[in-house]
């Protein structure tokens, strides 16, 4: 029995000392694998670099509204919305502020930045329809501008029987700058634009100095205007008819004029037609035009005793032909100055110069009977009126 119980605590023993021993063991492999695993990584490791690091930036969002003719580009530019004409674009951006660039229809294009204003203008051009137009910087069509196409009140009373040009309006909307543009005249030529605020107006024709030898002669165009100035002074005399009566104021006698006589002391008394000489000017005239028949009604008039003082044979110098425009082939006009001599019974009979200076618009003769090519359709004084200045 006493064997039994020393055998029991023998094997008590051993069983203590063994589980020490194993549980010492486990401790040490611990440390072994710890000592293992701080070989392989030390304990200063260096952090992470900046581009290893993960950094997360708030994007901003912009919008920019500008007329709907415009486009906005630039990056991470997106149109979002249309509205009344105009449209608006999103910018998304990771910095503050944007800038991104925007053009208009006409084909210019500026830089915009964030917080600055976009600046635009509308211009405006008026020319002669028969003018040619078209955009240096775009594709866009000219007529796409095109407002409206009046008449030019200088051929006002040719338009009844030509093709005369009119006046052609356009205006470019919401303009970055001044729409660079190609315009050439009625003879093809460049014509170079100068904006004055924001606007180009011309109605005048290209004209040549001189008459081109197969259109009319300086000869014939002097010979119209001489036939129209002599019946204005009552100076042309009727067909069939071949003096002018003058009255000796002392003696009353009847005194037939000669030209360079003495005509002080002498009362003028024209005994022509009533038509003061129409019936040689209306050959010269386009027939049932405005002119013809204004003309027509003076020489009938009881106006014409304004003018009819004038004496005959009026000297005329200083004669220029010039500023030729062909508007079409039935259609041309060309300026005539001159000065022409006359002699005022109700200032005593002294000479006076009346320089005169007109543009006179010839269209072809449609009734080839007459035996004349053109004829006078319009005339346009020059000058507010005539310039009378003594001898």
């Amino acid at each position: 029995m006493i064997f039994v119980l020393l055998l029991l605590l023998f094997g008590a023993a051993v069983l203590v000392v063994g589980n020490r021993a194993l549980n010492r063991y486990e401790e040490e492999q611990e440390r072994y694998n710890a000592e293992r695993l701080a070989a392989v990584t030390p304990t200063n490791t260096p952090a992470p670099t900046p581009t290893q690091e993960i950094v997360i930036i708030e994007k901003n969002r912009y919008t920019v509204e500008v007329p709907a003719s415009m486009t906005v580009t630039g990056e991470n530019v997106t149109e979002v919305s249309k509205s009344d004409g105009n449209k608006v674009y999103a910018i998304e951006t990771m910095s503050t502020g944007f800038e991104v660039q925007v053009t208009d229809a006409y084909g210019n294009t500026v830089g915009h930045r964030y917080g600055e204003k976009l600046e635009t203008a509308d211009y405006s051009l008026t020319l002669p329809d028969n003018f040619g137009i078209s955009f240096k910087k775009c594709d866009m069509n000219a007529g796409d501008c095109l407002v409206s196409v009046t008449d030019d009140p200088q051929y006002e009373w040719c338009y009844e029987f030509a093709d005369m040009p009119r006046l052609a309006t356009y205006v470019f909307e919401d303009a970055l700058a001044a729409p660079e543009l190609d315009v050439s005249d009625n003879l093809g030529d460049e014509v170079a634009l100068t904006w004055t605020n924001g606007a180009y107006f011309r109605d005048s024709q290209t004209s040549l100095q001189r008459i081109p030898d197969d259109a009319m002669s300086e000869e014939t165009v002097w010979e119209y205007v001489k036939t129209w100035s002599d019946f204005m002074t009552d100076d042309l005399k009727p067909e069939g008819f071949d003096a002018y009566i003058f009255t000796d104021k002392k003696t009353g006698e009847r005194v037939p004029y000669v030209k360079g006589m003495e005509v002080k002391g002498l009362e003028y008394r024209s005994r022509a037609p009533k038509d003061h000489g129409f019936s040689v000017l209306e050959k010269y005239l386009l027939p049932n035009s405005y002119r013809y028949n204004v003309l027509k009604e003076f020489g009938y008039g009881e106006d014409i005793k304004l003018t009819s003082r004038h004496l005959p044979d009026p000297e005329y110098t200083n004669v220029t032909i010039t500023n030729y425009v062909a508007y079409t082939d039935t259609v041309f006009s060309t300026d005539v100055s001159f000065t022409k001599t006359i002699i005022l019974p109700t200032l005593n009979y002294s000479k006076r110069y009346d320089s005169t200076s007109v543009r006179v618009f010839f269209i072809k003769n449609p009734d080839k009977a007459s035996g004349r090519e053109w004829l006078m359709a319009d005339m346009i004084t020059l000058q507010n009126k005539s310039e009378i200045t003594e001898e």
